[in-house]
């Protein structure tokens, strides 16, 4: 959390296509144009690619929205002419893998943000993985992290929480579950060594439900919370909410925490979590394999990263230690982040191709008593919500909008 702290003070997206094309806006005219060679790289790099069927390649210039979105089959190689200019580049698709004997169709995936287009000729390599996340398990409906402000017009915070569901038509059990916050922000793109995003989410905290594995049944369609302080948040701040019903707490030994002793409390695995105002963080849901304790996914799962941080034209070596976590352990990630400040998705593509906010700007005061929900895309023949999960946060959510608790 320090180096968090001492980072934050530091620093305070065609026209010829290999198949079909289509264009969401004209492309500037009298621009420069550039040609622009992309490949794409299946990784990790040990998955044998037998065929690759067909992929969506789309380019968004990020200063004039210019779009374009181009087809691909049975290649992984694309050469096209772009006007000049700062693209987000996203791929979508799907490909044959494994060996002789078996073979396997899946969804990939890729993302790549910031992307600067100039000159005469560019190449560029995208990285695509495989789509992960497991949709037969709980996901993050809702995260409320921005707090609220008392009448006065005080920040109040304590009132956060996260909203997990059971989208399945099968009962689920939360025992064991992990929620996991980011080591890295999304606002604050750095080189990390070692890169190892294509195959992990680095972990800056995890928090672990617990029970013997059928404690806590979650109902298809049905919710827990897990909030931040589980008390009567009116009682201190009127424009707040009632959690002392929360089904967990987060509690933070060694500190001077808020313990209600009839909310069952998370189990702290790794550091303390701290939820950003702002959002920030992308937040995960895990599973560990059967048998694994807390102790053990810590002892063999932490690295340590290096990264140089530039301020004032001064160069700081910087280190710090986070938790690998397998993106197939993962069932559900969101990344969260501010309009203007984003920088950088700090999961796989395969986990969240896109993400979402509360707010366009950083330290909007408007961004308080507001969340990020996930969208309904219809009614279960019980009236229950079906939530919409695509591994794409910018489209799933919902974002600003009144939290379903305040309702």
């Amino acid at each position: 959390m320090f180096k968090h702290l001492l980072r934050t003070l530091l620093l305070l997206c065609a026209v010829v296509s290999l198949a079909a094309c289509s264009s969401d806006s004209d492309a500037p005219e009298a621009q420069a144009q550039t040609t622009l060679n992309l490949d794409l790289r299946v990784v990790p790099e040990h998955i044998q690619v037998s065929e690759y069927k067909y992929f969506t390649v789309s380019f968004k210039e990020l200063n004039t929205g210019f779009t374009v979105i181009q087809e691909l089959t049975n290649t992984y190689s694309l050469k096209t002419v772009l006007p000049t200019g700062t693209y987000n580049i996203s791929v979508e698709g799907s490909i044959i893998f494994g060996d002789n004997s078996t073979l396997t169709e899946a969804k990939v995936s890729g993302v790549q943000t910031g992307v600067v287009i100039n000159g005469t000729e560019q190449t560029k390599i995208i990285d695509i993985s495989l789509k992960a996340g497991k949709s037969s398990d709980l996901i993050l409906e809702e995260i409320f992290f921005a707090g609220t402000t008392t009448p006065q017009g005080a920040m109040y915070f304590g009132d956060q929480y996260f909203k997990i569901t059971n989208n399945t038509d099968k009962t689920l059990y939360a025992d064991g579950m992990l929620l996991i916050q980011s080591a890295f922000m999304t606002n604050e793109k750095q080189d990390y060594s070692p890169n190892i995003m294509g195959s992990t989410f680095s972990a800056g905290a995890i928090i672990r439900i617990p029970g013997n594995g059928t404690t806590y049944p979650v109902l298809p369609g049905s919710s827990i919370i897990i909030a931040e302080d589980a008390i009567n948040h009116k009682e201190f701040n009127p424009s707040s909410i009632d959690l002392s019903h929360a089904d967990f707490q987060i509690f933070k030994e060694d500190s001077d925490d808020i313990n209600n002793p009839a909310v069952i409390k998370m189990t702290n695995v790794f550091e303390k979590m701290v939820i950003h105002t702002q959002g920030y963080y992308a937040y995960a849901l895990a599973r560990m394999p059967a048998g694994m304790t807390n102790d053990a996914l810590v002892n063999q799962n932490s690295y340590t990263y290096t990264y140089n941080l530039t301020f004032g034209g001064d160069v700081y070596p910087m280190d710090g230690t986070a938790v690998k976590i397998p993106n197939e352990w993962i069932t559900d990630a969101v990344n969260l982040s501010v309009q203007d400040s984003f920088q950088w998705l700090v999961t796989s593509p395969s986990l969240d191709m896109g993400w979402t906010s509360v707010t366009s700007f950083d330290g909007d005061k408007n961004r308080f008593g507001k969340a990020v929900r996930r969208k309904a895309v219809g009614k279960t023949a019980d009236g229950k919500n079906i939530l919409k999960d695509t591994n794409n946060s910018t489209v799933d959510f919902d974002h600003g909008v009144k939290p379903s608790l305040f309702n």
